[in-house]
């Protein structure tokens, strides 16, 4: 207990010993842990505003004249790709219609029959079926036509893996370059420390003991890094959260309506930022002290 006790006071007392060292660390592994955990948000945020797109993506089917609508509607509602559906009639399709181009309401009105077929409005539960959605929902009797956005829905299957691929290859960079520097800060806190090193092998310190201080001071600066940078990030996640709910009626329509709040994921991301933090710092050590102090 006494040697515990002894090596966590040496690693604590080494980051003030080494602090302009303990600081370089510090900062690089603050900025990094910011930009990961700022990522890691949008990569949330980006992926809610995709679902509220993408479940206002809806397949119209056109039903002819003398169609069963009752029957196609249950049709369409057991189909497993079918979340929701909505009946439109002719008259309220007409008049949807004239509610829409009010300025040419007198063109509407100067029809001599209803345009607008019988309709359902039917939200896909996967977008990327929407293919076999379409061919399925066609293939029912009474359906004449199905209109869906199929270029809209590949831009949002697009996006969505692009912003997957550009955040594990952020992710993946900054906690490589973080290792880097912790292991090269450590290599440099080991050589400082080479004559007294020498003397706790001569007396006969196992390899574990000389190796644990290097770990609580690595341990120490990760957690601290961390806090820092969930207070960065919770300061910057907060004013940008309240510049998309003050006129939440323009963002609705970009379906930013249900973006998380910094409270929704404050706690988690305070156990991220101090879990990586100290992970990072770590690796970096265990790599260092593990081929420069070859104990």
């Amino acid at each position: 207990m006494n040697n515990i006790g002894y090596l966590i006071g040496q690693g604590l007392r080494s980051v003030w010993k080494n602090r302009l060292m303990s600081f370089a660390s510090l900062c690089v592994l603050t900025v990094s842990l910011i930009l990961v955990a700022l990522s890691a948000v949008i990569m949330l945020d980006c992926g809610i505003i995709l679902d509220n797109i993408s479940d206002r993506n809806e397949v119209s089917v056109y039903l002819e004249d003398d169609a069963d609508i009752a029957h196609i509607g249950d049709v369409i509602k057991s189909n497993s790709l079918t979340q929701s559906v909505e009946y439109i009639s002719p008259e309220e399709g007409l008049r949807k219609m004239m509610e829409q181009y009010s300025d040419q309401r007198e063109l509407f009105e100067s029809l001599p029959y209803n345009p607008v077929p019988p309709t359902y409005m039917v939200s896909i539960s996967d977008l990327e079926q929407i293919d076999t959605a379409v061919n399925q929902f066609s293939a029912i009797d009474g359906v004449y036509k199905v209109n869906a956005p199929m270029d809209f829905a590949s831009f949002i299957n697009d996006i969505r893996s692009t912003f997957t691929v550009i955040g594990a290859v952020l992710i993946i960079a900054l906690g490589t370059v973080s290792i880097i520097i912790i292991f090269n800060m450590t290599r440099l806190s080991v050589f400082a420390r080479r004559k007294e090193i020498a003397i706790m092998r001569i007396v006969g310190a196992t390899n574990s003991f000389i190796k644990t201080p290097f770990l609580v001071e690595g341990m120490f600066i990760g957690l601290l890094s961390g806090c820092i940078s969930w207070l960065a990030v919770k300061l910057v996640y907060e004013n940008l959260y309240i510049l998309f709910t003050q006129n939440l009626g323009m963002w609705e329509a970009l379906g930013m309506n249900n973006i998380l709040s910094f409270s929704q994921i404050g706690w988690y991301l305070l156990a991220g930022c101090c879990g990586a933090g100290a992970l990072l710092s770590v690796i970096g050590t265990l790599l260092s002290t593990g081929k420069y102090l070859k104990v």
